[in-house]
């Protein structure tokens, strides 16, 4: 009888044990079951125009690349005003990147090439997203810089954009140059508005406004809480959605990054239009006399009768990185920006702008040839270059503590000029009409944070807020940081930057716990202005200013650090910081 209880209990307990152990393996089953379905983002969207099919670009997001968000605007579409785009069957493949618009080759100094890149068919946008299935999330949009007439989107990515600041993303590009924005009585016929406002590139950034407002929701985006970005051009861009009657409810945030360009007057752009004119006939060897007997019709049907190559090319005969700014037509941009604020008729919603400390430093190496042209006098600034790529040391380009001065001082001004017009004179505007108005000051890159010699000859230049506000881990050139030579302070300014950002994007308000006090912008004297956005090599640095500049109050200043100078450096080279103060005051 015992034998046989021992041989029971034998039994209960191995049948206990190969019962735990099925469990065990249930609930292991399980458990790598649930892993498997835990659920991300589908990739397969359907839009209002048809069905994309995205890629998980990283572990943390998904993405579509060049979705058409507007008809390709080539043959009787060139000049016109953008279209909804056609509808189409099947699945739409987003995972390559198109070409960006037609323009100029342009090296990573900015500097042209004769030969043309990119294409016409060019209305497409990117998004980002992170992986997992939440929705209603902000929505990001970014206009790139370029001057108007280079760049694209795929020279960002809102990968970490998108998976840290817990955003959907959207890049956007638009006609560039002459094809973006080109106004002549041959293309004007009365019948439309739009078309003949001249502003097809402003129009692209509405039409893809228009295009997010009606399908970012099935990315995962709220329509009701857009934020427009944009740096340079981008900003520019920005801002005349700002004042566009347009494009009214279809943002509701704005920020400007170094924004430096202003619209122009019909005629001063109707005046750019004959010049590059001017230069098509004569590299297709006709006179103006022959342009001028052709009826209107003649002249539209020869320009649309120009392969982009033929309309670019005269671009690289002006100045370095000539702008392409938008029109004052009255219907697509009614007037000036600051002017436009000033009425009160325009999208009041919340907004920050922002300037660089050294902006127009980016600039100068690319002017110095054209200055010694114009002079006849040797500014070898160009040769600034050759520096940071280790080619040259600084006393070879610059020997003399006066070739190291008037370099300094015409950035230095240059640089408050631009900020005085972009940013102080344009948020004291604003500060008249509404709350929630936010500047702020880029210094990152200065002696203290950048590296020698860069922090002498770039400084906080202009571009250098993008891989902070993108996340990035490396300047667009690699001379100012690099993964290989990041610095902590440098990637906690990265990180407040960017929750500044997905804090505004989400509320209006850029403010979140544990974070310096990022106040509004005061028109009252000795108030707060902007905040200065810095690190040194450990920590970041960000506090508010009270400094407010005036465009008079710096060239003043201008005026007597000159008056310090030799009468013969006077007379050589005081003109050449005055080349810098290019915007006065409305």
């Amino acid at each position: 009888m015992r034998s046989k209880t021992v041989t029971f209990l034998k039994q209960t307990v191995w049948l206990g044990i190969a019962v735990l152990l099925v469990l065990g393996v249930g609930i292991g089953n399980s458990l790598a079951c649930k892993e498997k379905e835990k659920k991300h983002f589908p990739l397969t969207v359907h839009t209002k125009y048809g069905v994309v099919k995205g890629y998980y670009n990283t572990e943390e997001t998904a993405a579509w690349k060049s979705v058409p968000f507007a008809k390709p605007p080539v043959g009787d579409l060139r000049w016109k005003a953008p279209q909804d785009p056609q509808h189409w069957r099947g699945v739409l493949d987003a995972t390559q990147e198109c070409e960006p618009c037609a323009q100029l080759k342009t090296d990573t100094n900015w500097g042209k090439e004769p030969v043309m890149v990119g294409s016409e068919d060019c209305l497409y946008l990117d998004i980002y997203r992170p992986k997992h299935m939440t929705g209603f999330l902000p929505v990001y949009v970014y206009f790139h810089g370029g001057a108007n007439h280079f760049g694209g989107k795929s020279d960002y990515d809102g990968s970490v954009i998108a998976a840290k600041s817990q955003m959907v993303v959207v890049i956007v590009q638009q006609r560039l140059g002459p094809l973006g924005w080109f106004t002549h009585a041959a293309l004007r016929h009365g019948e439309s508005d739009l078309d003949d406002s001249g502003n097809y590139g402003t129009l692209d950034n509405i039409k893809a406004l228009e295009w997010i407002h009606k399908n970012i929701w099935a990315f995962g985006g709220n329509p009701f809480n857009v934020t427009i970005t944009g740096e340079s051009a981008g900003a520019h861009n920005v801002m005349n959605m700002v004042i566009s009657p347009l494009a009214k409810n279809l943002f509701h945030k704005a920020m400007s990054e170094s924004g430096g360009m202003v619209t122009k007057t019909v005629e001063e752009g109707e005046a750019m239009a004959e010049l590059i004119i001017d230069r098509i006939l004569t590299m297709a060897g006709l006179s103006r006399e022959a342009w001028n007997n052709m009826t209107l019709e003649e002249q539209e049907a020869f320009l649309r009768g120009l392969d982009a190559g033929q309309i670019w090319l005269p671009i690289i005969y002006d100045v370095p990185l000539m702008t392409f700014d938008a029109f004052e037509d009255g219907v697509v941009v009614p007037g000036s920006v600051t002017a436009t604020i000033r009425s009160g008729n325009y999208n009041k919603v919340p907004i920050i702008l922002g300037a660089n400390k050294s902006e127009m430093k980016a600039f100068m190496p690319l002017y110095g040839p054209l200055l010694t042209q114009q002079s006849g006098i040797n500014i070898p600034w160009i040769n600034l270059i050759g520096v940071l790529q280790g080619y040259f040391p600084l006393d070879y380009v610059l020997p003399t503590e006066f070739d190291k001065k008037l370099y300094q001082v015409s950035g230095y001004y240059g640089s408050r000029n631009w900020r005085a017009k972009f940013v102080d004179e344009r948020a004291r505007a604003l500060a008249d009409q509404q709350s929630n108005v936010y500047a702020y000051q880029f210094n990152w890159g200065e002696p203290g944070s950048g590296p020698t010699p860069f922090d002498f000859i770039y400084g906080a230049l202009h571009t250098l807020d993008i891989p902070f506000f993108f996340g990035a881990d490396s300047d667009i050139w690699g001379y100012a940081f690099t993964p290989d030579t990041d610095t902590a302070g440098r990637q906690a300014l990265r990180d407040a930057m960017m929750k500044y950002l997905a804090n505004f994007a989400r509320t209006g308000n850029p403010n979140g716990k544990g974070m310096p006090q990022w106040e509004q912008w005061s028109n009252s004297n000795g108030a707060a202005k902007a905040i200065v956005l810095d690190a040194d090599m450990t920590q970041a640095k960000i506090g508010m200013s009270s400094e407010e500049v005036s465009i008079a109050a710096e060239q003043y200043k201008l005026a007597m650090e000159i008056a310090t100078w030799t009468q013969l450096q006077q007379a050589m080279y005081g003109w050449v910081p005055w080349a810098f103060q290019w915007q006065t005051a409305e």
